[in-house]
Order: C-alpha cells, then sequence, then structure tokens
C-alpha cells in the first residue's frame, strides 16, 4: 500500500507563499485555512499547531478478527495523519499489527504493515510501551483510557463518545460504512476539540445511522439489515475531495468478487499539492499526475476494473445505454459548482446521487445530499447566485483579504490576497462522512430500504440533521442497475 502521509517535512515550504510570488502558483492548505481564517493565524503558525495536536489510537484485541473494526482504525488513521501531520500514534498488540488485513485481500498484507504505510513504522506502538498523555480513540475492546473517546458501531449505527459514559455496541458487521463513517466521526470530534469550534466536542456522544439517518441511534429501526448485494458498475464524477471519498468507500465494501465490479471515473485535472491534504488516497507523489490515472491504479490494486472518461462534464455529456456499449446508469457526483450539477439531469444515468459540502470557516463541517430523480428542478436543487448574492460573497471575501492580516503574507496585491481568500476551506473526515451518507443510499437501493431524496448535516450538531424519508425504495426504482453479491461477515 502507497504512503498516504499529508506533509514531508518540505512540504511547508510550498504552503508559504513569497510576497512577490503570482498568486497562481501560492498553494494554500485548506486545512489550514480554517486556522488562518477564523484564528489569524499564519500559514507556518497553522501547520505547526496541527503537528503539535497529539493523537493516539487505541486498537482492541478484536481488531483482528473484525473487518469493520479495521476499517475504522485505518480510516482514522488515514485522515487523522492527514490533518495532524507526524502527530498520530497507533497502539495495538503484535498479535493485532500481524493479524491479516481484512479489507483488500489483493494487497496481501497485515493490518500493521498497512498502518505502517499511512503514519510510518515508528508512530505504530505496542499496548505495553504505550504510556502516551494526550487525546486518544479508543476501537474495539481496547482498555479505557483517561479522557478517551469510544468508537463504537452496530449494524448500519455508529456512535463516538467519551468511553467513561458510552459502552461498546454490539459491533454487528452488517454494512461496512459503518468502519468508515466510525473513523470519519471520530477525527471529526477530536479536530472540533483542537480547532476549539465545538465545546461539545469531546464531551458528548454523537451518533448517526446510515439505514434510518432520520432516527435517532437508540430507535430499534436504525439498526438497518444485512447487506447481501452492492452496486456493480457506477460512475464517479469529479476525483477531488468528495471522489476520493467515494472511492474510499467504494474500496471498503466486501464484494464477494472483487473483479466483477467496474468503476468509471471522470476528470480532466491533475492532482495539486491542496489535493494531498484532502483526498483520501491521494500522496505526495502523485503531484502533477492525472487524478484519473493515480485512483485508476489505487482502485485496480484493490481488485476493482476501472475505465478512464478524461474530459469535462458539461451539458453534452451522455451515458451509452444502448448495446454494444452500455454504460453504468449509477452516478456518483463529487462536483463543487453548480452549472455542472445541473447537467447531471440530461446526461441519461437512471440514478444520480450527489453531495455538495460547506466552503468556509463557519460552515465546512456542512454535507447535503441529493439524488435524481428529485420532486425539486436541477435548476431549484443547484442554482446560480443571484447578483445580490454574488456582491455579499465577493465583499465578504474582500473583507477577510483585507482585515486578516495572515493574507498580507501571502501575497503583496490587493486581488490576490482577495483571490487567496476566497479558496475553501476543506478537512478530509467531512468528504469521508459525506460519501458513507452517498453510498449508503446507493446500497439501500438495492435492499428496498427507506428512500431519501435530500439531507443536511452539520457534523458540529449531528442531533439538528434534516432527513425525511416518505418511503421504501421498489424493485422498480434498480431497473437497469447492475449489482452483484456480497461477502456476508456475521
Amino acid at each position: 500500500m502507497a504512503q498516504p502521509s499529508l506533509i514531508s517535512r518540505e512540504t511547508p515550504r510550498k504552503f508559504d507563499a513569497l510576497v512577490n510570488m503570482d498568486v497562481s502558483s501560492i498553494t494554500l492548505s485548506r486545512i489550514s485555512k480554517l486556522l488562518v481564517d477564523s484564528s489569524a493565524l499564519s500559514t507556518q503558525e497553522a501547520l505547526a499547531r496541527r503537528e503539535r495536536f497529539g493523537i493516539t489510537l487505541r486498537c482492541g484485541t478484536d481488531v483482528e478478527q473484525s473487518r469493520t473494526l479495521q476499517l475504522a482504525v485505518l480510516t482514522a488513521t488515514n485522515i487523522a495523519a492527514r490533518c495532524f501531520p507526524g502527530a498520530v500514534r497507533v497502539v495495538l498488540e503484535r498479535d493485532v499489527a500481524d493479524a491479516r488485513l481484512l479489507v483488500w485481500p489483493s494487497l496481501a498484507c497485515t493490518l500493521g504493515s498497512a498502518l505502517a504505510d499511512i503514519v510510518g513504522p515508528n508512530s505504530l506502538c505496542a499496548a505495553a510501551k504505550s504510556e502516551i498523555e494526550g487525546p486518544a480513540l479508543l476501537f474495539g475492546n481496547a482498555a479505557a483510557v483517561r479522557g478517551a473517546l469510544r468508537v463504537t458501531f452496530d449494524g448500519w449505527i455508529v456512535k463516538v463518545g467519551p468511553a467513561a459514559s458510552v459502552d461498546p455496541l454490539p459491533q454487528r458487521q452488517y454494512c461496512a460504512l459503518s468502519g468508515v463513517l466510525a473513523g470519519a466521526l471520530a477525527i471529526s470530534e477530536m479536530f472540533l476539540v483542537f480547532a476549539e469550534l465545538s465545546i461539545e466536542a469531546g464531551r458528548r456522544a454523537v451518533g448517526l445511522s446510515l439505514w434510518r439517518p432520520d432516527l435517532p441511534i437508540s430507535d430499534p429501526a436504525a439498526l438497518g439489515v444485512p447487506v447481501e448485494v452492492l452496486p456493480r458498475d457506477l460512475w464517479v464524477l469529479g476525483l477531488g475531495h468528495l471522489g476520493n471519498s467515494y472511492l474510499w468507500g467504494l474500496a471498503a465494501l466486501p464484494y464477494a468478487q472483487w473483479n466483477a465490479s467496474e468503476i468509471y471515473l471522470n476528470d480532466f485535472d491533475k492532482v495539486e499539492p491542496e489535493n494531498v491534504e484532502t483526498g483520501m488516497i491521494f500522496t505526495p507523489k502523485d503531484e502533477g499526475q492525472l487524478k484519473t490515472r493515480i485512483c485508476s491504479k489505487w482502485m485496480e490494486e484493490r481488485g476493482f476494473r476501472t475505465r478512464l472518461v478524461e474530459r469535462p462534464f458539461d451539458s453534452n455529456f451522455r451515458c451509452r445505454t444502448a448495446p454494444p456499449q452500455t454504460e453504468p446508469r449509477l452516478a456518483l457526483c463529487g462536483f463543487d459548482s453548480n452549472p455542472a450539477r445541473r447537467d447531471l439531469a440530461t446526461a441519461g444515468f437512471a440514478r444520480v446521487m450527489e453531495s455538495g459540502l460547506g466552503g468556509d470557516k463557519d460552515n465546512f463541517e456542512t454535507i447535503s445530499f441529493h439524488t435524481l430523480p428529485n420532486p425539486r428542478t436541477a435548476e431549484e436543487l443547484w442554482p446560480d447566485l443571484t447578483p445580490a448574492e454574488e456582491t455579499r460573497r465577493r465583499e465578504k471575501r474582500e473583507r477577510l483579504a483585507r482585515e486578516n492580516p495572515a493574507y498580507a503574507q501571502l501575497a503583496n496585491d490587493e486581488c490576490g490576497r482577495a483571490e487567496l481568500a476566497g479558496k475553501s476551506v476543506a478537512v478530509p473526515f467531512v468528504g469521508a462522512t459525506a460519501a458513507t451518507v452517498v453510498l449508503a443510499e446507493a446500497i439501500r437501493l438495492l435492499h428496498d430500504g427507506p428512500s431519501y431524496t435530500d439531507i443536511k448535516v452539520a457534523l458540529t450538531g449531528l442531533d439538528r440533521r434534516f432527513a425525511e424519508t416518505s418511503r421504501n425504495y421498489t424493485a422498480q426504482d434498480s431497473a437497469g442497475i447492475k449489482f452483484c453479491d456480497a461477502s456476508i461477515d456475521r
């Protein structure tokens, strides 16, 4: 497995702009930008703070035999290494480290080697030598330590909260996405503590059911059903922050026969430094290469087949539905522009599942989810900004660039500072959470589960989410969408 370390020791120089440098050549960390905008820290100070926030992931002995727990640990480690470069430690017994990696059999490696590829071998610690202070996450039956958060799941349900008050759930392996969500929510709570964005984070229990996101996790109906089939062929449109997370989630699913699934990858951009921070599968060595090629290699190493479409998605795009070159009718969309999203309605897909993320310091942790068909039109779902909204957005960007001293260090002209201030904040646990919501819809579709056309989630207040269902999917809804068997692991 390739090492997805977020930041090498040379990376900070990339994120530090010179006053005379052309703004187009300046790379601004999308994670550090949150601290720049919220606390007026310089980019150097923001990165230094992230590198000092030591976090420990403690693995119980049951992680050895649980595919979903391994997924939770891998996901949390991957995200944490990008948020807190060089500050992540994983504590696990030798038997757990030497256990077979259950997630990606084609890699033929151990859990310990997979984790070492992410954080480096020196960041793996034996349980007997784990006197490490600071924030901690507990996975499986790991022994509790003071102030630690427990990360647990059951069926389609995930729960994260103080180990002193949150007991492990039964951890029935109904849906592998619960492992991805568990890892993402765990780092979300840690990051909210780190960035001082929530006084409740780290002291509360948070939870979500991917089967019934409209219900509290205590409701018996939230547990969901064992996954028996999975989407076989589909599109992933856009391979940035969200697209990477979709692929991580897809690769997490327990396909009974891995090479049965074919993923169509659509993008035309190359990997840039900020993509490495926010993309779950990009690494520094991928910079400058086409996203499609990197994503294809990563997925094929894990047993998937891929097809590459390296052109922009626009109003001329049409899914081929007639033999002999039929293409998948299911699409997962990771675009960040409304005009491109509106073109989804005319592209010929039977089903589209789409997510959008907030992009500034006040809403970066918000997720909106939509499906097509939808009761609303594409124009209603994804409108252009009005002239008044455009003006307010521009004035907000210019005010931030003018009043925040950090931007004066990044560019020596007003327009350049405003351009940098207008870049979005992005943190990988948000995309990873969104991916589980999107993929859960695709799996519920194949199990006659509850149907959601619109969901809104804010990670600072999961209890205030919006998700409403009025019906269950039927066999007619999945017409034209190919599926295959899942391996059953109880």
